[in-house]
């Protein structure tokens, strides 16, 4: 009777040992699996979270060039979803077109620059669906064991690829694009990873709008820039109209008024003769009568150059406009012993154009060459005029001096308004007459000349068709 409770008390401590341990070591499994488990997903969550902040960090830094953020999205992608390679590809009508990709052989890209959409394909489906597809085994697809679709073909044969997951890009509701991974084993992605590439391609979506956005906006701008531009350069130009117009006016006038008041002083002059200088004090007069004429013709052609009146072109011969202006000038270049050279080549064909505009060219033109040779204290002032026909069929008329010619610094702005080599000139006679050349759809042009001086060119289209 003793043993008994002996042997039952020792059989019952030997269970109650036997037990406990078992169900300790259960638990603690459980705890570490579970353990696991949260560390494995923190972990997730903190790459997920580390990749967002850069990706969203790279958008910011490059708004206008989305290649850097989608290379770097699909860098993650493809590190934290396990996948070999990826791509992004941007939806234009039924086509996709490759934008970015990661770590995608060579040749896959060449064969995937265009994908045009199968609704039977991953990509198709996609569209239609306008969510996430993933298909675990592509070469168990009927497009590519039966029917051989090279947009499977390639990525299998090629890219060595069989899961493939593809999320859309979506705005407002409708596709705009598509991420794309690929796993060269036959392992689906999970839902955290189709959820994390999803959150990619929606982060992509907003810097495509962003960017468009942003494209907008700086177009907008450069069109407004543009526009403020273009209206200052017009106010500019009609305050250097006006202020040209006032200029020349005074430029142009002086000439004709001082002949009129020094060809007054020598008819009273002729007349105080005893006996008077009839003759002398008539041609004085009647030098007078034309320089008044000269003071009108200059205002109305400084009204045709700067306005709208008096705008009638008709057919004129160079040479004798040449010829006539220098005959006018004839008194001014005889008082600066100045010798005229003309060289005109007979029968050109007439310009186009307005005859007194064309007369003030000619008219600068010689009075420059005067006011040159004025520095010569000794040998010969000899001023050349040519007419030809160039290789274009233009007619040039050539004026030349012999005075010290222009600083070969000057020549590239010597037409610009209010740039000028005298003293007291206000730099507006060249840039008048270039404005008038090109408004004949000429072009005036300046050289040095050889030994000295300078040659001035005037080049004027002929009349089509016209001979003499």
């Amino acid at each position: 009777m003793r043993r008994q409770p002996k042997g039952g008390g020792k059989t019952k401590t030997r269970k109650r040992k036997a037990a406990t341990p078992r169900r300790r070591g259960s638990a603690s499994a459980r705890q570490k699996a579970e353990i696991a488990r949260l560390t494995r997903a923190l972990d997730e969550a903190s790459q997920q979270q580390a990749a967002t902040a850069e990706i969203l960090q790279i958008i910011s830094g490059s708004p206008g060039d989305l290649q850097p953020a989608f290379g770097k999205m699909l860098a993650h992608a493809a590190r934290i979803c396990e996948a070999k390679y990826g791509n992004v590809f941007r939806l234009e009508g039924d086509t996709l077109h490759l934008v970015a990709s990661h770590n995608t052989p060579t040749a896959l890209i060449e064969a995937r620059r265009r994908v045009r959409l199968n609704p039977k394909l991953p990509f198709g489906r996609m569209v239609a669906t306008k969510a996430a597809v993933q298909v675990a085994d592509i070469m168990a697809e009927e497009a590519y064991t039966v029917q051989r679709d090279p947009r499977l073909v390639a990525p299998v044969e090629i890219g060595g690829a069989r899961t493939v997951l593809v999320v859309p890009l979506l705005k407002e509701g409708e596709v705009i694009g598509a991420f794309s991974l690929y796993r060269q084993e036959v392992r689906t992605f999970s839902d955290q990873q189709v959820e994390l590439l999803s959150s990619f391609a929606a982060q992509a979506a907003i810097a495509v709008e962003n960017t468009r956005l942003l494209n907008e906006l700086r177009q907008r701008t450069d069109e407004l820039g543009r526009s403020i531009a273009e209206l200052q350069r017009e106010r500019s130009n009609k305050l250097m109209n006006m202020e040209a117009m006032a200029a020349s006016i005074g430029h142009e006038v002086r000439q004709p008024l001082a002949g009129i008041a020094s060809n007054g002083g020598a008819a009273l002059r002729f007349l105080g003769h005893a006996p008077p200088n009839l003759d002398e004090a008539r041609a004085a007069l009647n030098r007078m009568i034309s320089d008044a004429h000269r003071a009108s013709q200059v205002f109305d052609n400084i009204r045709a150059l700067f306005g709208k009146a008096n705008q009638v072109r008709e057919p004129i011969d160079v040479n004798e406009l040449a010829l006539g202006v220098l005959q006018t000038l004839g008194e001014e270049l005889k008082d600066h012993a100045i010798t005229t050279q003309a060289e005109l080549t007979a029968e050109l064909p007439p310009v186009f154009g307005h005859r007194g505009q064309l007369q003030e060219v000619f008219i600068n033109l010689f009075r420059n060459a005067i006011e040159a040779m004025a520095a010569i204290d000794h040998g010969r002032r000899l001023l050349q005029v040519n007419s030809a026909r160039n290789a274009d069929n233009a007619i040039v008329v050539t004026v030349q001096d012999c005075g010290p010619g222009i600083d070969p610094r000057r020549l590239p702005n010597i037409f610009e308004a209010f740039i000028t080599t005298k003293p007291d000139g206000m730099g507006l006679g060249l840039a008048i007459c270039r404005m008038i050349v090109e408004r004949h759809d000429g072009k005036l042009a300046v050289a040095q000349a050889q030994p000295s001086g300078s040659v001035f060119s005037v080049i004027l289209p002929g009349v089509p068709g016209a001979t003499r």
